[in-house]
């Protein structure tokens, strides 16, 4: 590629200079040779090329400025210095390869022995990683610098000779020495000594130890510090090797423990304290354990002692509000039977007595009924429903009570209207008659002193109402939010708080509602909803047996009067009865033949000797076929009596009994 170069002459020039090529092609570093008159490019090596992307031809000789655009340095001055032999130092050159730049270290030296010399050489160093690592060294050095200056322990780097060679400035605060300083100065300024206060010597201080290549963990020491008292602080030292392992220095680490171990003192006297306060309170827990157990004892007898007096409280009050019922029905009652007496020769009064007695007979099962439920809180048995009209249920409620009306009117004239309009309802005749008969006593109670009553009945077609109002004393808001609560009252010793109570458990279990309007002074009104249809729950009421359907029938009842009654009953209606007390008598007659000598049994369940439903099922085991029923003073449970065809509920209707004894078929 250089003519002008002297490489001799002959036909082995070409190869020659092949060889110069490829010499100079296998060395790693890039060399040049430059015209040193021009500054041109005379011959490159392929480092060079590979570096600076510029290549010397004989057809074009570019300037080392085109391989060198970046540097800032002239190198004419350099490149005239190397042709008059001058030793130069290592110039410094960045050349950009592709996206990286990259440094060099160069040198210009004289070709030939000719001085001045017509061409120079070029020959540089790539030292772009060595510069690298000394940068990040650098930083490497920096950040431990700093992290070695904010550490809160006193940290020292000693030489082999135990010469400081580096100290933090929580180290230079703790003793005052500068950097120059010695193991020896160390000492004589902390003074260190054990816990049990032997003075530790510079043989035994933990930093000498270290250089001997020991490793010291948490060493504790009493060292004295100025402008305070002796603190305490924790040693830890480590032995510094070479390459070689080989100890050349030793770090020694000192930590401030003072306020620790003061700390640690402190919660160890604390503890013992809480021990001791433990103990002491185990003791006392003990004792209130025992008292406290000795107080429940008592609280719980005297809890159960006043629950027992509330429950007889509840239960007089609940005799006194089913006296009040039961006086209410049997008012009427003995009010028809004188009048039946005092006019037996008329047919027609006659019957209409009668119809009230048994009205008012009637009302009185139903609160014997509702009772027995509220005894075993057994809900409304729907069997027992039937279609109502609440227009005629209030109209015989009133009939029956007219002959009373005249004594309640003690402090002045109490009117009644009447708005009895047609209303069908769901429910059980005796318990809605019950409903209204409560309903109409406490509205009389309201107007003791005079006032105006006033019963309707309506309905929508979806539900049927009955309202009892009058122009009395009112309610508060108070009395009025509790007024449907059992033993609620305002009536003090007069009055049982049950009558408005028994009115909602009526409407709950009619699956009605109650609700009351009502303001001081201004009076009240209680509106009663009950359901205007449903679908019947039980057959409608069977017909009376006729003349032909006589049956021969085994009654057992143990009570005199009634098994006398049912019996003429019966006998009224042509069927041949026996009847007997116990449940003895009543096998016995059952057993006296093989043949079926009855074809009806009615028995109750209460007897004096058994249960009447072991008479039931050993009827119903012998005789499949005879028609069995039972007479009960509780709410009849028809889902559980399988064994009996019928199941009847005393105060029993005659017309009910004679025509389940003998149905239509």
């Amino acid at each position: 590629m250089a003519p002008e170069l002297s490489l001799g002459k002959g036909d082995d020039f070409t190869a020659r200079l092949g060889r110069l090529e490829a010499l100079l092609d296998a060395i790693p570093a890039p060399l040049a040779v430059l015209d040193a008159a021009s500054s041109s490019l005379v011959l490159t090596n392929r480092r060079f090329v590979e570096l600076t992307g510029v290549d010397a031809s004989p057809a074009r000789r570019p300037t080392f400025r085109e391989a060198f655009p970046s540097t800032d340095l002239d190198v004419r001055e350099a490149i005239a210095e190397a042709r008059q032999g001058q030793i130069q130092r290592a110039l410094r050159l960045t050349v950009r390869t592709g996206r990286r730049m990259r440094v060099l270290e160069a040198v210009f030296r004289a070709l030939g022995d000719e001085r001045p010399s017509p061409e120079v050489v070029f020959a540089a160093v790539d030292v772009t990683e060595r510069e690298q690592l000394r940068e990040d060294l650098a930083h490497l050095v920096g950040q431990l610098t700093s992290i070695f200056g904010v550490i809160p322990d006193a940290v020292r780097v000693f030489d082999v000779h135990g010469n400081v060679v580096r100290a933090n400035a929580q180290a230079m605060r703790d003793c005052e020495l500068g950097t120059s300083s010695t193991l020896v100065d160390q000492i004589e300024c902390e003074q260190p000594c054990t816990l049990d206060d032997v003075p530790v010597d510079v043989e035994r201080h933990p930093t000498s130890r270290a250089l001997r290549g020991e490793r010291v963990r948490s060493e504790m020491l009493r060292v004295a510090r100025s402008a305070s008292t002796p603190r305490v602080i924790e040693v830890s030292a480590n032995p510094l090797h070479d390459d070689l392992g080989e100890v050349r220095g030793a770090v020694t680490v000192e930590r401030d423990v003072t306020d620790r171990l003061a700390l640690l003192r402190e919660l160890e006297e604390k503890a013992r304290q809480i021990d001791q306060l433990y103990a002491r309170a185990s003791t006392e827990t003990e004792r209130l354990e025992r008292m406290v157990g000795e107080r429940t004892a008592e609280l719980l007898a005297i809890q159960e002692r006043h629950a027992r007096e509330r429950r007889l409280a509840a239960i007089g009050q609940l005799a006194a509000g089913v006296m009040h019922d039961v006086n209410n029905a049997l008012n009427p009652i003995m009010a028809a039977a004188y009048l039946l007496d005092r006019h037996a020769d008329d047919p027609a009064a006659v019957r209409e007595y009668a119809a009230r007695i048994a009205k008012a007979a009637e009302t009185g099962a139903a609160t014997s009924a509702r009772v027995g439920r509220f005894i075993r809180q057994d809900p409304l048995d729907e069997a027992s429903e039937s279609q109502l009209d609440l227009g005629t249920l209030a109209g015989e409620v009133v009939a029956m009570m007219r002959s009373l009306w005249a004594e309640r009117q003690t402090g002045g004239p109490i009117q009644l209207e009447l708005r009895l309009a047609s209303a069908p309802a769901v429910g059980v005749a005796g318990e809605v008659r019950a409903a209204i008969m409560n309903l109409i006593h406490n509205a009389l109670d309201a107007t003791v002193d005079g006032g105006a009553i006033t019963i309707e009945t309506r309905t929508d077609g979806v539900e049927s109402i009955v309202e009892v109002g009058d122009t009395g004393v009112g309610m508060t808001e108070h009395v009025r939010e509790h007024a449907f609560e059992p033993f609620f009252s305002t009536k003090e010793a007069t009055g049982s708080g049950l009558g408005l109570a028994e009115v909602y458990g009526i409407m709950k279990r009619h699956r009605g509602s109650a609700e009351i309007v009502s303001h001081p002074s201004a009076g009240a009104t209680v509106r009663l909803r009950f359901r205007a249809h449903a679908t019947p729950t039980r057959e409608s009421p069977l017909p009376l047996a006729s003349p032909a359907s006589k049956r021969r029938i085994l009654l057992v009842e143990d009570n005199d009067d009634g098994r006398e009654f049912l019996r003429l009953v019966l006998q009224s209606h042509g069927h041949h009865v026996e009847s007997v007390a116990t449940l003895g008598e009543g096998l016995s007659l059952l057993e006296a033949s093989t043949a079926a000598p009855f074809e009806v049994l009615i028995s109750d369940i209460g007897l004096p000797d058994g249960s009447g439903w072991d008479l039931v099922r050993k009827a119903r085991a012998r005789w499949p076929h005879m028609r069995i029923g039972v007479v009960t003073g509780w709410e009849g449970n028809r889902s559980t009596t399988t064994e009996a065809d019928f199941v009847l509920r005393k105060p029993i209707p005659p017309a009910e009994l004679v025509a389940l004894v003998a149905p239509s078929s």
